[in-house]
């Protein structure tokens, strides 16, 4: 009879054990490849909703100089982190992390605006990017700068979403004031980016170049002599939502 009973016993014993060894298994197996999985697939998401979101912004700018709305302010959101996590989100260590992501409102490129037989006039255009600071998928930066979008990776040449307004003969340059400070907010909530248009000054046959010459610039595709180069300023102010 003890010796049945000891048997039961060590035969309890190994099935937990083994239960156990199970559970560390699939525990494994699911952290190793599961949840980088799923947390590469929500980043590479909110890149695309960054992109979009992006995007928006620029049609919300150029929305209101094209209709001549002076001192209005408009508000677009842009999204630093995922806001939409994964199906098992909350769930501690099955869920994996969020990275997070860093909105800066700064000048951009500046630019000579030149015209013959008159002083160069200097400009900076507006910029406002986005850097991805993710666990599991590549870090990008889109970029809205003077009216074109730019998306790539960090450290690498940005290659063009969107253009700027401008055409065979004429050119559109969304820009800022010469003092303007920069802003920057690092975050893993929705921010609202809110700019106010300030009005425009336009400037007739003119060529257009870079204040510093760089044959990396993605804007050297977009510059030379245009019969019309209209210049947009605008305020802008990053903050979290009220």
């Amino acid at each position: 009879m003890k010796k049945k009973t000891a048997d039961d016993g060590v035969a309890e014993v190994i099935g937990f054990v083994l239960i156990i060894a199970l559970v560390v298994s699939v525990a494994a197996v699911w952290i190793l490849f599961y949840i980088p999985a799923q947390g590469q697939a929500v980043e590479t998401e909110h890149a695309r909703l960054v992109t979009e979101e992006i995007a928006d912004v620029k049609y919300g700018i150029d929305l209101l100089w094209m209709n001549g709305k002076t001192g209005t302010n408009a508000s677009r959101v842009i999204s630093p982190s995922p806001v939409q996590g994964t199906d098992l989100s909350g769930l501690l260590f099955l869920s994996p992390p969020l990275g997070t992501g860093t909105v800066t409102v700064s000048n951009g490129t500046a630019f000579w605006i030149n015209r013959s037989g008159q002083t160069p006039v200097p400009v900076s255009s507006l910029k406002i990017t986005f850097n991805s600071a993710n666990y599991y998928a590549k870090d990008l930066r889109i970029v809205y700068e003077g009216g074109a979008v730019f998306r790539g990776q960090k450290n690498e040449t940005q290659y063009v979403i969107l253009p700027p307004s401008s055409g065979n003969t004429n050119l559109v340059l969304v820009c800022v004031p010469a003092n303007y400070s920069e802003q920057q907010i690092l975050g893993n909530i929705p921010l609202s980016l809110t700019y106010k248009y300030l009005g425009n000054q336009t400037y007739s046959t003119a060529d257009v170049s870079l204040y510093k010459p760089d044959p990396a610039s993605p804007w050297n595709a977009f510059l030379g002599s245009f019969d019309k180069v209209t210049v947009v300023r605008y305020d802008v102010e990053v903050r979290g939502l009220q």
